[in-house]
């Protein structure tokens, strides 16, 4: 069997940046890339001089919302070399302003003649010496990952491919939420697959929420900023309009109004407001509702809380290595170290081309000089079950519970109802025989796992965070520096 140098999964704005960073280093690349991948819908809506003034202002900036000195360090140190190798003079800048930094990537990896393209594949499984290797003695050495088990959509067959260094860069787990600012199946399949292996986590709790997202029916929510409500009037019915206390917080509200009166989305209206007003404050706004029809200053906007960030992930050092040895993690699936407001595009940008880099360096200096081993295992042939009837009531029905029970309201018996029925759930999907699985099947496990590491780690005095708690951060500067020293 084929070995890969390096096998990249997933092709969002991480996987394209670090396969191109090995790539512009001469190393062989297998871009893995699934059915599913899709871009979110608001990721060209980062505005050029954003970007450039987060790399100066990263200099200047204290540490109040990084949780890890050597992260914050490298992201100071690398960023904008980062920034000048991967994009370049490759800006794709629109007449709003807004950089495309995926399609940016993507059109240069895709002239890089070292770059091998696996598509339309899920990842199943990781291969790990001490699980699938046949030699009993392998179970005794260090845990390492040698390859992957995928579902080929193409041939409806599971195939295997060995690799000597992995890169899961899957994205996070947003979209085991209703209301999420993410594609649909972003529910944490990296992160189930990882913990599956042993790969250690951390922070699983927090998940980051916005106020306000344009409600969009099977589609990501578009964010809107919170400055919005000061300039309008915020409805529950598009004749009743919400009495916000400022005394309280903002989110906890607007979840409350929504469980209350059973809505779908809240109104959002705009329309007392100047039309020259709102595109010279709000032009991403303006724009973006402008493209899809919506007129901001005629109709009122459905709006409601999302999800828009799991902070928490697969534990990772300053090179993306995670407690497996050979599995490396970047992009949202990992946790870094570093906390920010998500709604700060431009810096979680900077972080994945930082982390990129910094990976991609580390991997050339140990590739050609190390001896991989792969073991013998066994490759088994998949016997396809018939798929549940209940599939897309069950998947409505996990989306349901985290919002009701483990979303922005967390008490001790929402916990326990949440566990509960994830618990049943799981004892529902959980399948006897991987091989024996549809990939529909496996797909909603490995949700309802992730969303059970979230509700195992949730506690009710940790609250979903709008902003980074100051709490977390010596327990975690504490245990990345340790863990991952030298």
């Amino acid at each position: 069997m084929e070995v890969k140098d390096v096998l990249v999964i997933g092709a969002g704005i991480t996987g394209c940046a670090v396969a191109l960073a090995l790539a512009k280093r001469g190393l062989s690349v297998t871009m893995m890339t699934s059915s599913f991948d899709q871009r979110a819908y608001h990721a060209p809506f980062i505005q050029h001089d954003c970007l450039e003034e987060a790399v100066r202002g990263l200099q200047q900036a204290g540490r109040e919302q990084v949780s890890c000195s050597r992260a914050y360090e490298q992201l100071t140190g690398l960023a904008k070399r980062s920034v000048d190798e991967l994009l370049e003079t490759h800006y794709l800048v629109d007449r709003h302003g807004n950089v495309d930094i995926h399609r940016c990537l993507r059109e240069q990896l895709e002239r890089q003649s070292q770059v091998e393209w696996v598509a339309h594949h899920a990842v199943v499984e990781l291969l790990t010496l001490d699980q699938h290797s046949t030699k009993k003695a392998d179970r005794y050495k260090k845990p390492a990952c040698f390859g992957v088990m995928a579902y080929n959509y193409d041939t409806q067959q599971m195939e295997y491919t060995l690799a000597k260094e992995i890169i899961l860069a899957t994205g996070g787990a947003a979209s085991l939420f209703p209301y999420s600012t993410h594609p649909r199946m972003s529910c944490g399949g990296g992160i189930a697959i990882a913990h599956q292996a042993g790969a250690r986590l951390l922070n699983m709790e927090q998940v980051q929420f916005d106020v306000l997202g344009l409600f969009e029916r099977d589609r990501p929510c578009f964010p809107l900023p919170v400055e919005l409500l000061k300039e309008g009037q915020l409805y529950a019915t598009k004749s009743g309009l919400l009495e916000i206390s400022d005394s309280k917080p903002l989110l906890p509200q607007l979840y409350e109004e929504l469980l209350k009166t059973k809505n779908e989305h809240l109104w959002l209206d705009l329309t007392s407001l100047d039309p020259a007003i709102l595109k010279e404050k709000f032009p991403v706004v303006e724009a973006y509702c402008a493209n899809y029809g919506l007129n901001v200053t005629k109709d009122p906007l459905p709006v409601v809380p999302v999800a828009r960030h799991t902070c928490g992930g697969i534990a990772v050092d300053r090179a993306g290595q995670s407690s497996l040895q050979r599995l490396r993690a970047l992009g949202e699936v990992a946790c870094t170290g570093l906390f920010y407001d998500a709604r700060d595009e431009a810096l979680g940008v900077l972080e994945s081309l930082t982390w990129a880099i910094a990976c991609a360096e580390d991997i050339e200096k140990h590739l050609h000089k190390l001896v991989y081993y792969f073991p013998e295992f066994e490759q088994r042939k998949q016997r396809s079950e018939q798929l549940p009837s209940t599939l897309a009531e069950d998947w409505h029905l996990l989306r349901l519970l985290m919002w009701s029970y483990v979303g922005i309201k967390r008490d001790q018996e929402r916990l326990k109802r949440g566990r509960a029925l994830l618990d049943y759930l799981q004892g529902i999907y959980a399948p006897q025989n991987i091989q024996s699985c549809s990939i529909e099947q496996i797909q909603i496990w490995q949700a309802i796992q992730t969303a059970q590491l979230i509700a195992q780690a949730a506690k009710p005095q940790v609250q979903p965070i709008e902003s980074v708690p100051e709490e977390i951060e010596q327990e975690l500067e504490v245990i990345l520096e340790e863990e991952f020293a030298g």
